[in-house]
């Protein structure tokens, strides 16, 4: 009896996690339909930076479709130079929700939808912190980071280091534009390689500069270019962070667990692949068990 239960296990749990995996590929998650959220997108303090991107008349926020559109547009004008870094760093804002209001546990966590491998590190890593103890992901599925832009952008949420790394994988991935992660002591910008020269951007507030951190260090008129910029958008608490020590370049996202890597998320890269291969090769596995089974049915049903 138990043997027969587990067969057709495995053909009906495969096949549910295949259809949650297609279900999500068509109808992910996206936190700009949530009201509260939505609402902060045309709060005060956000509609300043919208107006200082020229954007203040907006009566909606900018879907995923419209901004990759716009992004691709963008290039098609530009091409790979500074304007369309300047450009696509806007669009990136006002494509996505206020940091403040967005990035909290119940949107930044992973959903069982959205990748039921790593929900599963996520109950792990809840259980962990509710006895008390350190998970080595350091809360990594909690507070989920993404470093594929179509997963991230397509939610939504927003931080300042997920921007930066979304922002650098969609410039990578879609228009071959090599960038750095730059880590300041309290924020993380990353910066584009356009024509053998690096300019730092911030997404996450929509701002580019004509020139790398290295190039701001010791020189004033960047210097003042960075606090003028921050100032104009009520955000002079991120200018400090500029000055601090500790700041750091990495030189990847992704899956490569080194000392220059920023979101390591080796699990995530292996799971996307996890998540459609195992479910499909516990299906074959269940046909084959089942054959007899399912011939007998075919052949009574429909011959």
């Amino acid at each position: 009896m138990f043997n027969k239960f587990f067969i057709k296990c495995l053909l009906i749990i495969p096949l549910f996690l295949l259809l949650i995996n297609i279900y999500n590929f068509y109808f992910p998650n996206d936190y700009r339909n949530d009201l509260y959220l939505s609402n902060s997108y045309f709060s005060e303090k956000n509609k300043k930076i919208l107006d200082f991107h020229s954007e203040g008349n907006r009566s909606e926020i900018l879907q995923y479709k419209d901004a990759i559109k716009k992004f691709d547009e963008l290039y098609s004008i530009h091409g790979e130079s500074f304007k369309f870094l300047n450009e696509a760093s806007k669009v990136y804002f006002i494509s996505k929700l206020p940091s403040e209001n967005s990035w909290q546990k119940k949107y930044s966590k992973i959903k069982f939808q959205e990748n039921w491998v790593l929900y599963f590190f996520r109950l792990f890593e809840e259980i962990q912190f509710k006895n008390g103890e350190k998970s080595k992901y350091n809360g990594a599925y909690i507070f989920y980071h993404s470093s594929d832009y179509r997963f991230a952008l397509k939610r939504g949420i927003s931080l300042c280091s997920q921007d930066a790394i979304s922002f650098a994988n969609l410039i990578k991935s879609r228009y071959n534009i090599n960038y750095n992660i730059i880590g300041l002591s309290g924020h993380v910008l990353m910066q584009a390689k356009i024509k053998n020269k690096y300019y730092l951007s911030d997404p996450n507030m929509g701002l580019t500069f004509d020139f790398d951190i290295e190039e701001y260090y010791n020189n004033e008129l960047n210097q003042l270019k960075i606090k003028k910029a921050y100032t104009k958008i009520g955000r002079t608490d991120l200018i400090n962070y500029f000055d601090k020590k500790g700041n750091r370049i990495f030189q990847y996202t992704g899956p490569r667990s080194k000392d220059s890597t920023f979101n390591p998320d080796t699990i995530t890269f292996y799971s996307n692949y996890i998540k459609w291969l195992l479910p499909i090769l516990f299906l074959l596995i269940g046909l084959r068990l089942n054959y007899k089974s399912l011939k007998v049915y075919f052949l009574k049903n429909f011959l």
